[in-house]
């Protein structure tokens, strides 16, 4: 997708302001504690833009439909700004208060989004337990990490008493920095290292679910580290 329909697109929803979506919006507010407290050795150093607050008065697809207009500002302007992530931010126990519910929403925020591609890719719509399968928007492949209030304090994804479900979208050219030329994925050595720390911290995870071919996997970590992978694209949407 050319930046000018991008750009376009952002443009026709949302108003954008930096300032808001790096300091100024809850999203980024309520995500800073995790990033500066998580064990992963990127997250201090990070750069960070949100969410626009969810509006109440509108149906969930209609926000999600604000955060896509807004989340193509930072799909056009990551790279420029090096802008490494986007938090959305569900600002409501009810979306994460148990891992059922939590893969609901999750489910229904990368479908939303996926309709909602400029780009046309429309990724939620493609097999998914595919190995080259990989959440996409306005043609960025994405990594998405989900952190909620389900998760308890020995768990690699606690939240450190944020009552929001936090969905990070991390573009794929924002791990360029920690990988070797040619590769297109972190090195076992820097996995390893990275679970290292966690383990140090008592909040050990299995890497059973890193080493399978399937991003959907790591979206969402079973409550149990061991546990089976959380099949969160199957779950239903109505009612939403």
């Amino acid at each position: 997708m050319s930046k000018e329909s991008l750009c376009s697109y952002a443009r026709s929803g949302m108003p954008f302001n930096i300032e808001d979506a790096e300091k100024n919006f809850p999203s980024v507010q309520n995500f800073t504690p995790l990033k500066i407290k998580t064990h992963c050795i990127y997250s201090p150093g990070s750069r960070l833009w949100g969410s626009p607050p969810l509006d109440e008065t509108l149906s969930f697809k209609d926000n999600m439909r604000n955060v896509a207009q807004h989340m193509a500002h930072f799909i056009n302007l990551s790279q420029a700004f090096k802008v490494d992530g986007y938090v959305i931010d569900l600002a409501n126990p009810k979306y994460g208060n148990n891992i059922e519910v939590l893969a609901k929403f999750t489910h229904a925020v990368l479908r939303y989004l996926s309709d909602l591609d400029p780009a046309g890719e429309h990724c939620m719509d493609q097999e998914i337990e595919d190995p080259a399968w990989c959440f996409a928007f306005g043609g960025e492949k994405i990594f998405v990490n989900t952190f909620a209030p389900c998760y308890p304090e020995n768990h690699a994804r606690y939240s450190f008493g944020s009552q929001s479900t936090m969905i990070v979208m991390q573009p794929r050219h924002t791990f360029a920095q920690a990988m070797r030329v040619g590769e297109s994925s972190l090195s076992p050595s820097i996995r390893q290292r990275i679970r290292r720390v966690f383990n140090e911290n008592d909040r050990a995870y299995s890497g059973t679910l890193g080493m399978m071919p399937y991003e959907a996997y790591r979206c969402i970590r079973p409550m149990q580290s061991d546990g089976p992978a959380v099949r969160w694209w199957e779950t239903s949407l109505d009612g939403l």
